[in-house]
């Protein structure tokens, strides 16, 4: 009996090389492929933003990594029929967030998604290494950027999104540090 159960765990841990990583990371039936990430952390499939909003994002999302706070990223992308998965299994196929645990501070990625052609336009899918940052936190970020989104001004929308996940971000951050 013990074998068996041995040979399980080789036989699971061999289809699933990270255990702390969900492999479910396939585009939603009827959604578009994913988009790559290639030279910035913010993508924008539709063309919304100005090159400076792309850059000074990048730079907090940039930041945020190297300070190992968490990997974030803004995409905006149209005709997505099953926003929450299809961010859930972009975050995953991006192998977004630190590998390993999500209890050591693995999984801490962020994807914030913008749909301008939809009716609900912003969703964000939490990786489970974060879990001090709540709906309380993200649903007062939307609450802030989604009347910019709502009525076309992007660029004020994904910064006020980004300024307002890094700054609170780094309050978990350093609460983490001040409780150890």
């Amino acid at each position: 009996m013990k074998y068996i159960f041995l040979l399980v765990c080789v036989f699971a841990l061999s289809c699933n090389p990270n255990p702390y990583r969900d492999t479910n990371d396939d585009v939603p039936s009827g959604d578009p492929p994913f988009t790559p990430l290639t030279n910035s952390w913010v993508i924008d499939n539709e063309k919304l933003l100005s090159p400076d909003t792309i850059l000074q994002g990048n730079a907090i999302c940039q930041n945020l990594q190297d300070d190992g706070v968490a990997e974030v990223v803004v995409l905006i992308q149209t005709h997505i029929k099953h926003p929450e998965d299809y961010a859930t299994h972009y975050g995953r196929w991006l192998g977004l967030g630190k590998r390993g645990a999500s209890s050591s501070g693995g999984n801490n990625g962020i994807v914030w998604l913008i749909r301008p052609d939809a009716k609900e336009k912003l969703t964000v899918s939490v990786g489970r290494g974060l879990p001090q940052f709540t709906s309380i936190d993200f649903g007062r970020i939307i609450d802030e950027s989604i009347d910019y989104i709502n009525f076309g001004n992007y660029n004020s929308g994904v910064l006020n999104i980004l300024s307002q996940t890094n700054q609170r971000l780094r309050e978990i951050k350093k609460s983490n540090k001040e409780d150890k």
